[in-house]
């Protein structure tokens, strides 16, 4: 059963300021109980292959209060970084999910590369095998990569060690294209206990979001309401999601045509994560 939707990121016009005011506090404890709630930041792409378009019911939650910058390995236990803050005082962070796909991240990495722009690739470990030389293309385009899991599961009951199989066979995948990440990106933002144990026992940062303008719901959100999204909602430091795998991912590629151009024109400056 879908749940009901929860509140997304606190809306904020770019060029504000209360985001750079956030990213430089981090509420472990806080974060920790929000996580047991259940109010982790979540994305709406079910553990399907490539060109897979299954059904989408999740939803995103705004980040804790505070949560932001890189942590530590003893801060790994306590929350994913939900901003970036080593990028200017108006860098913001794109990051695209669920790849490598050989249709759509080609056409995405087309146009990172018309605006000289970088960008972070969390990719699914069993999409990287038929999709080698792809990965290398993506990385030697200065991207950074991350480990996305191996299958894209649903963690929430898994336990440390499985997590951890989750976390060593996208590793190893990735190993295979000369890959060897310090990042991961949770499935569905789902945040538990043993993640962050999984994170923490192979010295990965783990990178949440702080705008999501639900690409990966592709019966309901277009073009358009991509762009809206992202321009209504992104302000310095942010992290904004999207997705270049996991289904049709044509009105993501049509909406990063047109939000690029416009957030480097209104002053923000993107970066790798």
């Amino acid at each position: 059963m879908a749940e009901p939707p929860h509140d997304a990121p606190d809306e904020q016009s770019p060029g504000g300021a209360s985001h750079g005011k956030i990213s430089r506090r981090l509420f472990a404890a806080g974060a920790i109980t929000l996580l047991g709630m259940g109010l982790a930041p979540r994305e709406g792409r079910a553990g399907a292959g490539a060109g897979d378009d299954a059904s989408r019911s999740d939803t995103t939650d705004r980040p804790p209060d505070g949560v932001t910058g890189v942590p530590t390995p003893a801060q790994r236990l306590a929350a994913p970084q939900y901003y970036v803050d080593d990028a200017g005082p108006m860098g913001i962070a794109l990051t695209l999910d669920d790849g490598p796909h050989p249709v759509y991240t080609p056409q995405v990495l087309d146009i990172l590369q018309q605006y000289g722009i970088q960008a972070t690739f969390n990719m699914i470990g069993r999409q990287i095998g038929s999709n080698l030389s792809l990965v290398r293309e993506v990385a030697a385009a200065g991207h950074t990569i991350t480990n996305h899991t191996w299958d894209h599961a649903d963690m929430r009951s898994y336990s440390t060690a499985r997590v951890i199989s989750e976390i060593d066979r996208c590793n190893d995948a990735l190993s295979n294209a000369g890959q060897t990440p310090t990042i991961f990106r949770a499935p569905y933002g789902y945040w538990t206990p043993a993640v962050f144990e999984g994170c923490a026992a192979r010295e990965l940062t783990p990178l949440g979001w702080s705008v999501d303008p639900q690409d990966w719901d592709t019966a309901h959100v277009h073009t358009w309401d991509i762009v809206n999204t992202v321009l209504r909602k992104t302000g310095p430091h942010d992290i904004i999601l999207e997705h270049d795998g996991g289904g049709d991912r044509s009105n993501t590629v049509a909406a990063l045509r047109i939000f690029i151009p416009a957030l480097l024109e209104r002053g923000f400056v993107f970066a790798a994560v």
